[in-house]
């Protein structure tokens, strides 16, 4: 029962890590009209973290435009890249998740992929629409209290490796 719950726990904490990654997520991109002057292609971008205790990731993008900065958690499936020349907002939806748990080193492996749409963004990225499919890769090792692993308290180590790439429009 304790292992049950433990990988409920730990499935629950995915969802809100991969937000992590702000850009897991949605639907098909939105049907705005094509601008003049646009820019369509495919964007990639990665989301690194190692740290135990939240906080931005760092971000970087490639393809239709390049560009380095931060993701931010947002508050249940929508997150957000932020980049010296603005904002961008995504939703994301998780799709297939697998974990696997150690309880005798408490070691936690998870990969989830999903999909993303992108909601919104600001400055520079004003106008952008597109979506895609996401990859999430995350190893954490639990602290452990009387020789048990507990979600109770921040994890000894973690790393995430967030990947994003879909058709977007600028």
């Amino acid at each position: 029962m304790r292992k049950n719950r433990r990988l409920r726990l730990t499935a629950a904490a995915i969802t809100s890590i991969a937000v992590i990654g702000a850009v897991t997520g949605g639907t098909a991109a939105s049907a705005a009209p094509r601008t003049p002057g646009a820019v369509e292609g495919t964007e990639y971008v990665q989301i690194m973290s190692a740290s135990t205790t939240g906080g931005p990731a760092s971000a970087i993008a490639r393809g239709v435009f390049t560009a380095a900065g931060e993701a931010h958690v947002g508050s249940g499936r929508v997150g957000t890249l932020v980049f010296p020349g603005g904002t961008i907002t995504l939703s994301h939806r998780a799709g297939h998740q697998a974990a696997q748990v150690d309880p005798q080193t408490c070691l936690t492996v998870i990969g989830q992929s999903g999909t993303y749409q992108i909601v919104g963004g600001t400055g520079s990225y004003a106008g952008i629409s597109g979506h895609g499919t996401y990859q999430l890769s995350l190893e954490f090792i639990s602290a452990q209290s009387h020789g048990q692993c507990t979600s109770g308290r921040p994890p000894v180590a973690q790393q995430e490796l967030l990947r994003l790439s879909g058709p977007v429009r600028l």
